[in-house]
């Protein structure tokens, strides 16, 4: 018999201004028994008090939000709250995306059709990567 055990469950915000992708998220997740989706937000503005509020392991980030949108909640969260890790969402394979997310702290960039098993794997290597200590140098 193999037996996993799990040293905690992954928790997660979901950020995304479009509800029905929210939800699929949500089901999708809830359907993994490491994750548990601890809160959403449909702006960045929002998905920074989410964070502030639940403070979860990883957040999964659209690029592309009103109010605060993904790329400037990305910098925020990952300044004021470096424990929490962000996964951006968006809709386009460029590299200029990636490279904005990645530069603005992400943990990964994904296209929303990557699949669940590509997410969730993203979602379990960025809660094991460790923190960042930003401006700092060994030397």
């Amino acid at each position: 018999m193999n037996a996993v055990i799990l040293d905690r469950l992954i928790r997660i915000g979901i950020a995304d201004d479009n509800e029905l992708v929210r939800d699929t998220l949500r089901l999708m997740l809830d359907c993994s028994p490491s994750i548990q989706v601890v809160g959403e937000a449909g702006n960045g503005s929002e998905a920074i008090a989410m964070v502030e509020a639940f403070q979860p392991d990883v957040v999964l980030m659209d690029i592309s939000m009103p109010v605060v949108n993904g790329i400037q909640a990305t910098r925020s969260i990952t300044s004021n709250f470096p424990d929490t890790k962000v996964i951006v969402l968006g809709m386009h394979t460029d590299q200029t995306s990636s490279d904005t997310a990645l530069h603005a702290g992400a943990c990964q960039f994904l296209t929303k059709d990557c699949g669940r098993e590509k997410l969730l794997n993203a979602i379990k290597e960025c809660s094991a990567a460790p923190l960042k200590v930003v401006g700092h140098s060994p030397h």
